[in-house]
């Protein structure tokens, strides 16, 4: 930890900085490229090829031609065996987290019913350390993310489901959409295409800020 408190941090902190205390993330097309799993999923086991800029809603059965159970059989592996599947990290996701696992524990939260399979595959895949070194709440349920974020006195987070980013505005949270093809109907939302325009909005603490000249690391 930095010498100074997460208040200071806030006090001193120049809008629209974001100090780091404050942000937390979704895991599932913020951190992990799971959709891209899909689609790989998909023509390997079933022969289906899916343009991954044709998935323009979350719920992508709505919109795509594929079977219900072949669908569901696809989302059973990506939520039990995510390390298995080989799901990777969004690019950059490592390298920022890592800078900010410097200041403190970093806070994630998802939808996923269960928390073990992608703790797993945060240590394994993504480097991060166990459950001392970062907070993981899965809810179960997208509607009670800002819940657990208001009790975290979470003020930013990073979300790719623009329905969960309209809860948390009602909530008083402040949603920052990480593009994906989902997510791009108009909204007032702040958007970042990649982690390193995530960087760019942290106010980092000396030696820790990442030079958005130099781009990110996979």
């Amino acid at each position: 930890m930095t010498e100074k408190t997460c208040e200071e941090n806030r006090r001193a902190s120049e809008a629209p900085l974001i100090p780091a205390c404050d942000i937390a993330f979704d895991i599932d097309g913020v951190v992990a490229d799971t959709y891209r799993s899909f689609v790989a999923l998909a023509e390997r086991d079933y022969g289906i090829r899916i343009r991954y800029d044709e998935i323009t809603e979350y719920d992508f059965w709505k919109v795509l031609d594929i079977d219900e159970d072949k669908t569901h059989a696809i989302i059973r592996m990506l939520l039990e065996q995510p390390v298995e599947v080989g799901i990777r990290p969004v690019r950059g996701a490592r390298d920022v987290l890592g800078r900010l696992l410097q200041t403190g524990p970093v806070r994630f939260v998802t939808a996923r019913p269960d928390p073990d399979s992608i703790l797993r595959w945060m240590t394994e895949v993504l480097g991060m350390p166990g459950p001392d070194g970062i907070v993981l709440e899965a809810t179960g349920d997208h509607e009670r993310k800002a819940s657990f974020l208001l009790r975290e006195e979470v003020k930013y987070f990073v979300e790719d489901r623009l329905e969960t980013c309209y809860l948390l505005h009602d909530a008083s949270i402040i949603p920052i959409v990480f593009d994906q093809p989902w997510n791009r109907k108009a909204n007032t939302f702040r958007r970042v295409m990649d982690w390193g325009e995530i960087a760019a909005l942290i106010d980092w603490p000396d030696g820790l800020g990442v030079d958005p000249g130099i781009g990110i690391e996979d």
